[in-house]
This record gives structure tokens, sequence and C-alpha cells, in this order.
């Protein structure tokens, strides 16, 4: 934490008398170096991976919020099935936000078109547009496909993630839920 003085740590002998001055030192660094690991004392950093298992159809030109049916990791409760879509920050701090969206083999007429687009979107704090920190595309190249895109944010207690998917293949196309599948994940990296 910037601001904060490297600790100090006192040391005790057996059958010595420890001073008062002594184990208030020790608590003051206590106090530092809890404020200091992790914003607090996790055994492990807060990670979800959350992935579908159920495939969802995308309307053509229409945004659209991935459902999650699946957490591969969930070790700080950010997913909860009964709000699928999608996560809740339960401790502040910069995380790496990552997804995937698994979509199907498309056709587009005529081979290779860059006008017909997969796009892909990780919103925060609302479902939005304006909500973007990260945003992706790629060209229907008549093949089956999966965009990938990640970030860095900070994020506050409560803060929620979201996955948005888009194209314009000219009809609507179900996400496919093998290699991978579609999934979103958030991993903290440090504290706010």
């Amino acid at each position: 934490m910037p601001g904060t003085p490297t600790p100090a740590i006192p040391s005790f002998t057996d059958g010595t008398v420890v001073h008062q001055a002594d184990l208030n030192a020790l608590a003051s660094n206590l106090t530092n170096l809890y404020g200091s690991n992790l914003g607090g004392f996790f055994t492990q950093a807060p990670t979800v991976l959350v992935k579908q298992t159920t495939a969802q159809t995308v309307s053509n030109t229409t945004d659209t919020l991935v459902d999650f049916h699946s957490a591969v990791i969930n070790n700080d409760n950010m997913w909860i099935p009964s709000v699928a879509n999608q996560l809740v920050v339960q401790h502040a701090g910069v995380y790496w936000l990552y997804a995937q969206a698994r979509w199907p083999p498309i056709s587009v007429g005529g081979g290779t078109t860059f006008s017909n687009v997969l796009a892909q979107r990780i919103l925060v704090n609302g479902t939005s547009l304006a909500n973007t920190v990260a945003y992706v595309t790629a060209p229907i190249l008549n093949g089956e496909a999966a965009t990938q895109l990640g970030t860095i944010v900070s994020l506050a207690v409560n803060a929620t993630v979201y996955l948005d998917v888009w194209h314009n293949a000219g009809a609507s196309i179900t996400l496919k839920t093998d290699a991978g599948s579609s999934f979103l994940s958030a991993t903290f990296i440090t504290g706010p």
C-alpha cells in the first residue's frame, strides 16, 4: 500500500519480559499486513469461471446477454445460478476479466465477407452498451469461430459483470457448448 512503511517485525526471546511497545508494534504491523494483503486475509484470490452447458440462441442484430449454467471455479460466490448472466464482485480490487463466445458453423453467401461480423463485449455495472469495458469483433468466415477478449479493471464490491454477444449473420444462430463453450471469468489480481 502506498504510504505504508515497511514493517519492522519485533523478535522475542523466550524467558524475556515483552514490553508494551513491542506488542504495540506487532499489532500495528499485523494491521498493515491485513490492509495490504489482497484487501484482507484471503487463502486464495477470488476467482470465478462460469460456462454454458446449454445452447443459447442469439437473434440476428440483437445484443444478447449470455446465460451460464455451470461454475468451473467460484471460490468467492461471484456467480449464482438464479442470476445466470451476471457475476457480482464480493471483494473490491483489480480484476482480470476474460471471456469467450463459442459460435456455430455459419455460412454467408459467396465465402468470406467482412461486412458480416461476430461481436462480443464485457459489460460492467450495467447492461447497456455504454457499460462496455472490452469489445472485439471478428468477420464471419464460413465456419465455426470462438471470439475471446480480456481486460484489467478496478471493481468495487457489488460491481456486476456481463458478457454480451451480437452478430449479423442474417438469421438467429445458437452458441455451441463444445470446445471450451462460451464462458466468462474474473480473477482478483490485487487490492484496489
